[in-house]
């Protein structure tokens, strides 16, 4: 059985952020367009035999109104705050939710109850890391603001999903004037050094999305922890991906940077509907070439457990009930198979996550 589990990717949203107003990607009749809140979350994983400790929230990419915020040259702090808050309403409206669950003043719809809060290890919140400088800085005064002290006590890292954008669409935002010099002020310049979670599809938007990402990271100092999502979502619908090689490529080249990390998160969401694995020995047929690569690079202490529940229920074969245990049943089975260390298997399954993410109490 595994040992303490600190989940290093969940997602939550009350039942008043289950529109496409609050997420584009919510469309009618989409299964996870209902609230997924903490007791949810509590529910799915009581049914393994073991439990986690706690939890990283990681942002739900919510609605925005356009892809940026336009601004007159000579626009006032008062109109930039206004402007930005309008534009950014939807994401502001998830930290007021996480406040909300954070301090337990909770409303009903939260899914949550007074003292839920204390599993929310960490916050991974949005941030338009893609906006001029000043807009940027006035979005971490306002997020600060709509927080509150004791949750952004809780803020561990940023992200902004490069996932769901072409390969080019990809380099044009990474490459923009403004970018970079955003993650070192949201990441480096703060009283504690936060991370950047990295949410690209090197699968459905290409792999040339995945080595723009690489250079990137190559382009920032090591004043910031990188946290990749989901081994960058490689197509496992398919056992010989023909760019698994640039994949192992890529993949060796982050992993030679010491600030970088991998979850093990999001792998039942990348088989094809049709070849969803029904049993741990199937998806670990298909995994292993990936995840022998991840731990050759990374080693134990720089790769994170993470469930990515609720989505892990739209492509797991265990239903709501059954998929987080599945997950962590996959993941222990593999160390098993490896043989590793009772201290490596510690670092997975929570002290890597803790590191990553500057996490220093579990309980």
């Amino acid at each position: 059985m595994p040992p303490t589990i600190l989940d290093s990717h969940i997602h939550l949203w009350p039942s008043t952020a289950t529109s496409s107003q609050d997420h584009a990607w919510m469309t009618p009749g989409l299964f996870l367009a209902r609230r997924h809140g903490v007791h949810d979350y509590a529910a799915a994983t009581a049914a393994a035999p073991v439990q986690p400790a706690g939890f990283v929230y990681v942002e739900t990419d919510r609605y925005l109104p356009s892809a940026s915020l336009s601004l007159d040259a000579g626009a006032g702090d008062e109109e930039v705050e206004e402007k930005l808050s309008a534009w950014a309403r939807a994401p502001l409206e998830e930290l007021a939710f996480l406040r909300r669950v954070v301090e337990g003043d909770v409303q009903e719809g939260d899914g949550a109850s007074e003292g839920d809060g204390e599993q929310m290890k960490g916050l991974v919140i949005w941030a338009p890391f893609h906006v001029q400088e000043r807009v940027f800085g006035t979005y971490l005064r306002v997020a600060r603001e709509r927080l509150g002290e004791k949750a952004w006590a809780r803020v561990v890292g940023f992200r902004y999903l490069l996932q769901g954008r072409t390969a080019d669409e990809v380099k044009s935002i990474i490459g923009n004037e403004w970018f970079v010099s955003n993650v070192k002020l949201a990441c480096e310049k703060g009283e504690r050094r936060l991370a950047f979670d990295v949410g690209v599809d090197a699968h459905r938007d290409g792999i040339e999305a995945l080595e723009a990402v690489a250079a990137l990271i190559e382009g920032v100092e090591e004043g910031v922890n990188f946290v990749l999502n989901h081994l960058c979502k490689p197509d496992l619908s398919t056992p010989t991906w023909p760019f698994f090689p640039r994949w192992q490529a890529c993949i060796g080249r982050l992993s030679s940077h010491p600030n970088v990390y991998m979850k093990l998160s999001g792998a039942l969401n990348e088989f094809a509907p049709s070849a969803t694995p029904s049993s741990v020995e199937t998806v670990l047929d298909t995994l292993r070439p990936y995840l022998d690569y991840v731990l050759q690079s990374f080693g134990a202490h720089r790769v994170l457990f993470g469930s990515d529940w609720p989505v892990c229920n739209v492509g797991g074969p265990k239903g709501e009930v059954g998929n987080w245990g599945f997950w962590v049943e996959v993941v222990e089975r593999y160390w098993e198979e490896k043989e590793l260390s009772e201290k490596d298997i510690e670092w997975v399954w929570a002290k890597s996550a803790a590191a990553a993410y500057g996490i220093k109490e579990l309980r």
